[in-house]
């Protein structure tokens, strides 16, 4: 039975963007939705590495492209890193506040933090 699973994501270095990319690919490759919320300086290496399949969050961009796992930047934290909007468009699903955080996580049992 497909679960839910909710990732959250605040640093940039190789380590955690391929511990949270492992994760997210392998859990959506298990049919579990997949939220990965990404906070500070993870927004802006998330965006610097789109398209780039050799950075190492490009797993989590494999993840995506599966379709059942979203991308989702704290709105804050692109505006703190003077992140283009048109850029996170393209790198993320949505540009979110703490509130819909708080209610997107609601009750899921299976929470990572990277």
């Amino acid at each position: 039975m497909a679960g839910r699973v909710v990732l959250f994501l605040s640093h940039a270095d190789a380590t955690s963007l391929r511990l949270a990319g492992s994760c997210a690919l392998t859990a959506a490759s298990m049919n579990d939705r997949v939220d990965v919320f990404v906070f500070g300086p993870a927004v802006a290496a998330l965006v610097e590495a789109h398209g780039d399949p050799d950075h190492p969050a490009a797993l989590l961009q494999q993840a995506r492209k599966i379709g059942i796992c979203r991308l989702l930047g704290c709105s804050a934290s692109l505006v703190e890193g003077k992140v283009e909007p048109s850029l996170a468009e393209d790198a993320l699903d949505a540009v979110v506040g703490w509130p819909t955080v708080v209610e997107w996580s609601r009750g899921v049992v299976d929470r990572f933090f990277f």
